[in-house]
């Protein structure tokens, strides 16, 4: 199967598991609405999927914004369709600043020193690894992360009518530490199964922390503290595995001074393949 067959499965796949879980989450009765808690775990991991492609495509940057700001409304559109009664701001918040913090960080790298990149090894010379930290790094991130948010045990004191900004100020910080470690354990250059095999529980531990800021809902106060993890857990999941189709087809992220993205010009002189498309929502 060709590489750009596996990709538009990917996304085809994405857009379809989008719209049957919208279809069935409303209403959602019940302490425990599967696929609610569903929809929300694929939308975001599609957030972080656009975030990743609008970071490091190498199509031109006012093209690769106005898609990642059609992917981003897409996915809130979805949502909203899905959830109408819930504040519709907030959700559009959430999604963005999942999306756009994600395109910065990769596109300063891409752009910086380091110049990450996507890149073909069917076709690439030598290359170093894309993220160079360690797993020490990983938990040392989550350890300060714990800290800064965990300390808001007390912020749960803010008024109900504030818990929505509570959530958004606390949950994109936790999505995008789990999906920065995703990518870099899905399509680094070593062996993702050991990588993921950390990730994973990792991301289960850091969806507990915004638990402790979100107010307590009757009938689910002791739920929470198990719902978010698992749903941080399942977005991990489906991220890992759309960026191993990616894999699949010869992908791994790098960084180099030579080789970039920016054009296929600059790419030709090392033999390096420059990356065109990525999944998309």
């Amino acid at each position: 199967m060709s590489s750009k067959l596996k990709i538009g499965l990917l996304v085809a796949g994405h857009l379809v598991g989008g719209l049957v879980l919208a279809w069935n989450a409303p209403p959602a009765a019940g302490a425990f609405p599967i696929a609610l808690f569903g929809l929300f775990a694929l939308v975001f991991a599609e957030a972080g999927l656009i975030g990743f492609w609008g970071g490091l495509s190498a199509i031109r940057l006012v093209l690769r914004l106005f898609a990642v700001l059609v992917a981003t409304l897409y996915l809130w559109a979805v949502f909203v369709a899905a959830i109408p009664e819930g504040d519709i701001f907030a959700v559009l918040l959430f999604i963005a600043l999942t999306v756009v913090p994600i395109v910065v960080v990769l596109s300063c790298l891409r752009h910086g020193r380091r110049r990450l990149r996507l890149v073909d090894v069917a076709s690439a010379g030598p290359a170093s690894e894309g993220f160079q930290f360690s797993i020490r790094h990983l938990l040392l991130a989550t350890a300060i992360v714990a800290v800064v948010l965990g300390i808001g045990r007390g912020v749960r004191t803010i008024s109900i009518a504030q818990s929505n900004m509570v959530a958004v100020a606390t949950f994109p910080p936790c999505f995008i530490m789990v999906k920065l470690a995703t990518l870099w354990a899905a399509l680094g250059l070593g062996r993702p199964a050991l990588r993921l095999a950390v990730v994973v529980p990792v991301a289960f531990v850091v969806g507990a922390i915004p638990a402790f800021y979100l107010p307590d809902v009757p009938g689910q106060e002791t739920w929470r503290y198990f719902i978010w993890p698992i749903i941080v857990t399942i977005q991990a999941i489906i991220t890992a595995a759309s960026l191993l189709v990616v894999r699949s087809s010869g992908w791994r992220l790098v960084s180099g001074a030579g080789g970039g993205t920016n054009a296929v010009a600059e790419a030709q002189p090392d033999g390096i393949k420059s990356l065109q498309t990525l999944p998309g929502p």
